[in-house]
């Protein structure tokens, strides 16, 4: 047993109803009452709801089967100590979600329209990165990275190329807008994992997501997240 003061039931009982009520908050929803139909309203609202729905769902049952046998003043599904260890978790994440400023790194290298290429080269060589923001004004730009850079090479026909006094805005029209999303800093993880699992599904590769104070392209910069960081962002979701 998880408490030698409850049982398993009772704790699973207490922790799955302040799960539902959590879900009908997410959804804005009281009075939905099948707790299939609510299920199938807060996974779009909610990363983590998505990411624990066939779970939520099997545990709906147990509470259902637990509530049943009650009424005979006995108890035929007695939940394991694991099933009420998740549910533990899964509460944990719905009540307090780690946020995406959490796993971001703060601060990114960006780089404005007017900076000479060579800062962008020389920057990629000396800290090994891959990918950087362009702003203008407070405002996301795009996103460069080593395929925008060889997409432009690409397209110019000299045999010699100026990096020095050409301009970061020149690579923009080769920059992909699907390399990056944008993400608000207090969004939860999960949500930020979905948008990493949507973009292989889609058959792309989401580069970064690039975390705002508001979630808007507009918003300040506050930091990025990359592929290299999902072990990360798994291992808190665990």
């Amino acid at each position: 047993m998880i408490s030698n003061e409850k049982p398993n039931s009772e704790i699973f009982i207490e922790l799955f109803t302040e799960i539902e009520q959590r879900l009908k908050t997410i959804c804005n929803d009281e009075f939905t009452s099948n707790f299939s139909e609510l299920l199938a309203k807060a996974r779009g609202k909610s990363g983590v709801v998505n990411r624990y729905a066939s779970d939520l769902k099997e545990f709906a049952q147990l509470r259902n089967a637990i509530v049943h046998t009650r009424r005979q003043n006995f108890i035929i599904a007695e939940p394991h100590d694991d099933v009420v260890s998740e549910v533990i978790h899964i509460h944990k994440l719905l009540s307090s979600p780690p946020k995406v400023s959490s796993v971001m790194r703060h601060n990114p290298f960006t780089v404005f329209p007017e900076t000479p290429i060579s800062v962008v080269l020389n920057t990629f060589a000396e800290k090994g990165f891959m990918r950087c923001p362009v702003v203008e004004q407070g405002r996301i730009v795009c996103l460069i990275t080593a395929k925008t850079i060889s997409r432009w090479i690409t397209s110019i026909k000299q045999d010699r190329i100026e990096v020095n006094n050409t301009p970061v805005r020149k690579l923009v029209p080769f920059a992909d807008k699907s390399d990056y999303m944008v993400i608000a800093e207090n969004d939860d993880i999960a949500t930020l994992l979905d948008l990493f699992n949507e973009s292989i599904r889609k058959g792309s590769y989401l580069q970064a997501a690039l975390v705002t104070q508001s979630g808007e392209p507009q918003s300040k910069l506050v930091g990025i997240v990359t592929p290299s960081d999902l072990p990360l962002i798994m291992e808190k979701l665990k």
